[in-house]
């Protein structure tokens, strides 16, 4: 008869003395159970999960104490508010969500405890054994997509020339005031490809260019330039200016939630945009509008000091989940075949990490010399491991720039992962990121927060 393997991660407070008590009754419990002693639930990152499922366990539980009663005051929470978001992540990517388990026992409920598990054990021996963990010889490698769409071709902008203008003119008052000391917009390359460009100077004004192939998000800079002063580093209370499209603008109301920078240490030349066109390299084609613009309804900055040109009218919009619900619709089976096929192909060359104005961590754990992570191999679970970590560290943070998707040279659909835990949080908390200045709900402890 098949027995699963269970990794259940206990709160030494209240679940671990729960499924001690459960003993001293003689209470059944499953035998295949493997308990994980934790200070708190709240301490079972999403990692060790994934790293449990990559090592052959069939199903795991996190039992924390109940809501009100934590040791550590917010810390199951947290719990409460994160194990939906990567219940629904991993789902997405294949996994049968019953597979994945959270509830509340206390350290009196041994009986409680024996039910729980005991449930969750027959639920997952009903599944039969999990295909999380694969051999590279299983995935297929090969290339198909799941969010095709028909292309809206890009309107000729006879306002460009307009807007180039105006950056330059505002750029050249500002560093001739000394208000910034610098300003960071969008120039033509040697090969006449628009590329970021850091003007330090008015004589360099003129290399600022606005154009419908100002695809990069240059909020990814302001981190490298910015820094909230302190009394022994007092010269980073520096200004710099920064030209944004309205999703780019987003990015900055959700680093200075994180306490990133000041509001007052950057100056916001906010641009309008009708949307930016795919341009050449990598398969892509011109004369069309990214993926992101063919969905996008914003054409205002949610927030600027100077406003360049006037608000467009909002032509065609196609829906946004196009491939999520054509993922949705599958089987967990051939979701995960599909999403193997899509990592297999993956060459860890960082370049989404790169790419993204969000992942500014001094030392991303996924390259750190420390045995209790995953991610140093190149092995196709590493590479979903570090994709869906990824992927759940954006959560309730990433603000949909696609840039991660637009510079992945194997053209890995990984907007896919982000539009989905984002339609999750605002369905499960109210909150889109970015169009204010408030932190990730999944980041917060607030009681009444708490969905589950």
């Amino acid at each position: 008869m098949y027995e699963p393997k269970i990794i259940a991660f206990l709160c030494t407070w209240c679940s671990y003395t729960g499924a001690d008590l459960a003993g001293t009754a003689r209470y059944k419990s499953p035998h295949n159970l493997r308990a994980i002693r934790v200070p708190c639930s709240g301490r079972v990152s999403p990692e060790l999960i994934m790293r449990a499922f990559d090592q052959g366990a069939d199903g795991v539980i996190v039992l924390g104490c109940h809501i009100g009663e934590c040791h550590y005051d917010s810390g199951n929470h947290r719990t409460a508010k994160r194990m939906p978001i990567l219940e629904k992540l991993m789902e997405f990517a294949g996994l049968e969500s019953q597979r994945l388990k959270l509830d509340w026992v206390s350290a009196s409920e041994g009986e409680r405890f024996s039910r729980i598990v005991n449930e969750f054990v027959e639920a997952v021996r009903a599944l039969g054994p999990v295909k999380w963990r694969v051999n590279q010889l299983q995935a297929s490698g090969k290339k198909y997509w799941i969010d095709q769409r028909n292309h809206i071709t890009v309107r000729d902008d006879p306002h460009d020339a307009v807007r180039t203008e105006l950056i330059r003119n505002h750029a050249r008052e500002l560093l001739s005031s000394g208000e910034v000391s610098c300003v960071i917009g969008y120039e033509l390359g040697s090969r006449g490809r628009t590329r970021p460009v850091f003007v330090h100077s008015e004589e360099d004004v003129e290399r600022l260019v606005w154009n419908q192939f100002c695809t990069h998000n240059l909020t990814t800079y302001l981190h490298q330039n910015l820094a909230i002063p302190t009394e022994q580093n007092i010269e980073s209370k520096k200004k710099v200016a920064v030209v944004v499209k309205p999703c780019d603008s987003r990015t900055i109301n959700v680093l200075m939630s994180e306490n990133r920078f000041e509001r007052e240490q950057v100056y916001i030349i906010g641009v309008t945009c009708e949307g930016i066109q795919e341009g050449a390299g990598f398969g892509r084609r011109e004369g069309v509008y990214q993926k992101r613009c063919e969905s996008c309804k914003d054409r205002l900055p949610v927030l600027y000091d100077t406003l360049i040109g006037d608000e467009p009218i909002l032509q065609e919009v196609q829906p946004t989940d196009i491939g999520i619900k054509r993922l949705d619709a599958m089987s967990p089976s051939q979701r995960m075949d599909f999403w193997l096929s899509q990592f297999d192909r993956c060459i860890r060359c960082y370049a989404c990490r790169q790419a993204c104005p969000i992942c500014d961590c001094p030392t991303c754990m996924y390259e750190r010399d420390d045995s209790l992570w995953v991610g140093m191999n190149i092995e196709i679970n590493e590479k979903r491991t570090f994709h869906l970590g990824r992927a759940y560290h954006l959560a309730g943070r990433c603000i949909g720039c696609n840039e991660c998707e637009r510079v992945c040279p194997m053209d890995i659909p990984i907007s896919l992962l982000n539009l989905k835990l984002a339609q999750e949080v605002q369905s499960s908390f109210g909150y889109q990121a970015g169009f204010d200045i408030s932190p990730s709900p999944i980041t917060t402890s607030l009681v009444e927060e708490v969905t589950r």
